[in-house]
C-alpha cells in the first residue's frame, strides 16, 4: 500500500509540473496560434462555398 501511494503522489508530482509549465511558457496559446491556426485557416480557405452575391434576391410584398 504504502508503494502504490508513493507512486501516486510521484506522478500527481510529475504531473502538476508539467501542467505547471504549459502555464508558465503558454505553450498551449503558442499551439493554437502557430499551429492550429493556421491549419485551420488552409483548411477553410480551400473549402467550396456558393456565392451569395449571385443568388437571386426575392422581395415578398407586404399583405396588410
Amino acid at each position: 500500500m504504502k508503494k502504490l501511494l508513493l507512486k501516486l503522489i510521484t506522478f500527481a508530482g510529475i504531473l502538476y509540473g508539467l501542467l505547471f509549465l504549459i502555464f508558465y511558457f503558454d505553450l498551449d496559446g503558442k499551439l493554437l496560434y502557430y499551429i492550429w491556426e493556421p491549419m485551420m485557416t488552409r483548411r477553410y480557405d480551400k473549402m467550396k462555398r456558393r456565392d451569395n452575391t449571385a443568388t437571386p434576391y426575392e422581395m415578398k410584398e407586404d399583405v396588410g
